[in-house]
C-alpha cells in the first residue's frame, strides 16, 4: 500500500515550503497563484481539504499527484545521509 505523507489536514503553506516541487500542481489543479492576492495570506492557514472544497478539486487527486511530486524527495533525502 502505497504511504501517503501530504494529506487532507495539512496547510497549503506548510506543503509548498517542504516541497516546492508541489507549487506546479496547485497551480494544475487551478488553485490559484499563492503569490499575490488573498491567497497569499489564506494559503498560510487553509487546509488542503479545505482549498480543494473551496475551488472543486478532487482533493483524492490532488493528494494522488502532490505525493507522486514528491515520492523522489525522501529518498533523495535518505541517499544523501548515508
Amino acid at each position: 500500500m502505497k504511504k501517503h505523507i501530504i494529506n487532507g489536514e495539512m496547510k497549503i503553506w506548510d506543503v509548498i515550503q517542504d516541497y516546492p516541487e508541489t507549487y506546479g500542481i496547485f497551480r494544475q489543479f487551478g488553485y490559484p497563484d499563492i503569490r499575490k492576492g488573498d491567497t497569499a495570506v489564506t494559503s498560510h492557514f487553509m487546509k488542503l481539504r479545505t482549498a480543494a472544497h473551496a475551488y472543486h478539486i478532487d482533493l483524492d487527486k490532488l493528494l494522488e499527484a502532490l505525493n507522486d511530486a514528491i515520492a523522489g524527495h525522501d529518498r533523495g533525502a535518505c541517499a544523501t545521509r548515508h
